[in-house]
């Protein structure tokens, strides 16, 4: 599914809740594949994006206003328990209980005798706003015939928190193992010399030893170089991944914590990209560390994909 316009990534997560808060009851079970779709996006990024948006992922999310919802409903009909287990999708009221005290801090009996003791967990709407006044600075930076020589490894595209931890571990591993190596890695363009790169490919669909499909994604982390240079390397001591062709947006990154890279995204998701006539593709990203400075200063790039009309 194609992004029409710059606005659509916005009106496609309210296309997602919508989606979402029409499909909670009958016991229905809501894939997280398709409910991306509703937001015409690939499931990895739209994690992402709920999340950095709403503050909880989407499964937290479906899960609360279901057991509002059924907390709701316990006081204001006469239905079973085990009904309205069922009709919010728990498969027993064992785990429908043991859900239902967690989040309100009483069990169903509790509720529907003492007609209290709810917590209410409203529905998320969306606005967008220009309420940011925040300096984010960038550049637009053209990508041509290069590709990332280094390592790789394979992550699973569930949980982007996780993710951001094992990916980090993955890049230290690198240089405190490989360092040597990553250096002897050279371009005739000066500027990469002095960068190492990390390079997150798009989505891919792996099957499991269950036969099971899970959302994968490729990443590698080393130098960058020209496809030419790639003959005066060893092939079988390093990794290569192309980039894609085209323009990239730049994105300064002077904080490097967990907490300074997540101020980050949500201001380029709710600052930046609803207002800017930019479209992204929606999984690859281009980190770049300058490692040749007394201060260690971090980009991160986002390819840019022409609008759709």
């Amino acid at each position: 599914m194609e992004v029409e316009n710059h606005l659509n990534w916005t009106e496609g997560l309210i296309n997602a809740i919508d989606y979402i808060e029409t499909h909670l009851i009958d016991g229905e079970v809501l894939d997280q594949n398709t409910i991306a779709m509703q937001a015409y996006s690939s499931p990895d990024n739209f994690r992402k994006v709920f999340h950095l948006i709403t503050g909880y992922t989407i499964g937290e999310y479906i899960r609360n206003r279901r057991l509002s919802l059924a907390g709701e409903e316990l006081i204001s009909s006469n239905r079973t328990v085990t009904d309205i287990a069922l009709e919010y999708g728990y498969d027993t009221p064992e785990s429908f209980t043991k859900a239902f005290t967690r989040f309100h801090g009483n069990s169903p009996t509790y509720v529907r005798n003492n007609k209290s003791g709810l917590h209410n967990f409203t529905r998320i709407v969306l606005r967008v706003t220009a309420d940011g006044g925040s300096m984010l600075n960038y550049r637009i930076v053209k990508i041509n015939n290069m590709c990332i020589a280094g390592y790789s490894r394979v992550f699973t595209s569930l949980d982007t928190a996780k993710n951001n931890i094992l990916i980090s571990k993955f890049t230290r591993e690198c240089c405190s193992q490989s360092w040597d190596k990553l250096m002897e890695i050279k371009s005739t363009d000066e500027k990469p010399n002095n960068c190492l790169f990390g390079y997150r490919s798009n989505d891919f669909i792996n099957i499991d030893k269950f036969n099971n499909e899970i959302s994968c994604f490729n990443y590698t982390f080393g130098r960058m170089i020209t496809k030419q240079e790639i003959s005066g390397l060893n092939i079988s001591d390093y990794s290569i991944t192309s980039i894609p062709d085209g323009e990239w947006i730049c994105f300064d990154c002077s904080d490097t914590t967990p907490a300074g890279q997540q101020s980050l995204w949500y201001k380029i998701y709710t600052e930046f990209l609803p207002f800017s006539h930019y479209n992204i593709a929606p999984d690859i990203t281009l980190e770049c560390s300058n490692v040749s400075l007394k201060k260690e200063q971090n980009y991160l790039l986002l390819q840019i994909r022409p609008d759709k009309v």
